[in-house]
């Protein structure tokens, strides 16, 4: 009646649980981990983790850096531990962002700019 399987087939197929492959690997691997739920500081990557590390990296500060008006003879000085940084000026019309590299002086909106590159940092 049943294309070919007896009553007692049809019960214990229908007893059997069918879990897929994939799921049976992600319940074996459950086994193997222990019981907890790791916090935050464990788990944390990037920004979050350097927040929490407290790492003194001005690559991800977002204060500005403040300073005297840059001449060509005493530059506004851009600390970066990159041999580039991205810089935001900020101006009567807006703010011009703009690519400082290490080495020559950078003129922008009338201003000098240098990029001093800082021993350390990981980038």
């Amino acid at each position: 009646c049943c294309g070919g399987v007896s009553a007692a087939m049809a019960l214990r197929l229908l007893r059997t649980p069918i879990i897929p492959t994939a799921a049976r690997q992600v319940v074996g691997a459950r086994a193997l981990c222990t019981p907890r739920i790791p916090d935050n500081a464990e788990v944390a990557t990037g920004m979050e983790k350097k927040e929490i590390d407290q790492t003194p990296d001005i690559f991800w500060s977002r204060e500005p850096i403040t300073g005297h008006f840059g001449t060509k003879e005493n530059p506004a000085i851009v600390p970066s531990f990159n041999e580039s940084r991205v810089v935001g000026l900020e101006t009567e019309q807006g703010v011009i962002w703009f690519r400082l590299d290490k080495g020559p002086l950078h003129l922008v909106a009338g201003q000098y700019f240098k990029l001093k590159q800082l021993d350390g940092g990981e980038h």
